[in-house]
């Protein structure tokens, strides 16, 4: 069972466990925006700490370094740069860094990503990103 798990899980990129969860918590922020600082360094945090916490094969792809002053998964920067570029989210305010969700990105996560999750899976999303909320808030 848990063979089949990883098998669904490699099947799923990084950008798309990402882009669940992003577009997950706008949701459960209740908000009409999901905005957070996101210097690269901030966001690297938040998900180390959500990969130690959630150990979910949804969640393994974005692999730590921990050579250098903090844990670093290049995996992880380079799925929030492609979700910039594709225009599913964007960043405002160089000096914070603020990264938010845009209204393509949900509408991606409806119309193509959501379909590609199993149920537990789903479940898993909303849990970590319940977690990333409130990491994000603090």
């Amino acid at each position: 069972m848990a063979t089949t798990a990883y098998a669904q899980a490699a099947a799923l990129l990084p950008d798309d466990v990402l882009a669940a969860v992003l577009a997950l918590a706008k949701r459960l922020s209740g908000k009409s925006r999901l905005v957070f600082k996101g210097h690269d360094f901030e966001l690297q945090k938040v998900f180390r700490k959500l990969v130690r916490e959630h150990r979910s094969p949804l969640l393994d792809q974005f692999v730590f370094s921990d050579r250098g002053p903090d844990p670093y998964s290049p995996i992880l920067s380079e799925s929030i740069s492609r979700l910039q570029l594709s225009g599913l989210v964007g960043r405002e305010n160089p000096d914070y860094e603020m990264v938010f969700l845009r209204h393509a990105g949900e509408q991606y996560f409806d119309r193509e990503l959501k379909a590609r999750f199993t149920k537990p899976q789903m479940k898993e999303l909303r849990r970590v990103a319940g977690r990333f909320l409130e990491l994000v808030d603090k």
